[in-house]
């Protein structure tokens, strides 16, 4: 018996209702568990093309790489017999939009934070040494001198942020 007749017969085979041969081109593509591939890539391919197709690559391992490429095409074309493959390609292409959109949110939003986050520790910072030097006037000032200087301090201190800001921004970062 020889390895055509243990295998059965091939979709192809089985399609064109014929006998599977040993060196049956389809054979290695479309074994019998593939017959539904086979007939998806039979409506949009004849058998003669598929054939010509795959004896057009030299390399075994190109044909299986074309005929999982022609069984993706003939399924997508399936589910989508009007704009197949374009369909799926425009799909994706718009997942990547948004996706690249979201990215650029976060992005500004992380910028945002850092900045925040450096106005915070400045301001902190401008807050501790304002406080530091107006405590040695306690003992010779009224309480309402010192709320005075601690206000025009900070006062100081935001204008100075600001100005940081608006450089840092022209500056393009």
């Amino acid at each position: 018996m020889n390895d055509a007749g243990a295998r059965g017969k091939c979709a192809a085979c089985r399609y064109q209702r014929k006998r599977c041969e040993e060196n049956c081109p389809l054979a290695p593509f479309f074994p019998s568990n593939k017959v539904e591939d086979f007939n998806k890539v039979i409506r949009l391919y004849k058998v003669g093309t598929i054939i010509n197709m795959l004896n057009s690559v030299a390399d075994n391992e190109k044909k299986a790489k074309m005929a999982e490429t022609l069984i993706l095409e003939a399924k997508i074309r399936y589910e989508n017999p009007v704009y197949g493959c374009i369909a799926v390609e425009e799909k994706l292409r718009l997942e990547i939009e948004e996706t690249m959109k979201e990215l650029d949110l976060v992005q500004k939003a992380n910028t945002y934070f850092k900045e925040l986050r450096k106005r915070s520790l400045y301001y902190k910072k401008n807050k501790e040494t304002s406080t530091s030097g107006t405590q040695s006037f306690q003992g010779h000032k009224s309480d309402s001198t010192l709320e005075e200087a601690t206000s025009i301090t900070e006062h100081h201190a935001i204008q100075d942020v600001e100005t940081r800001v608006d450089y840092n921004d022209n500056d393009g970062t």
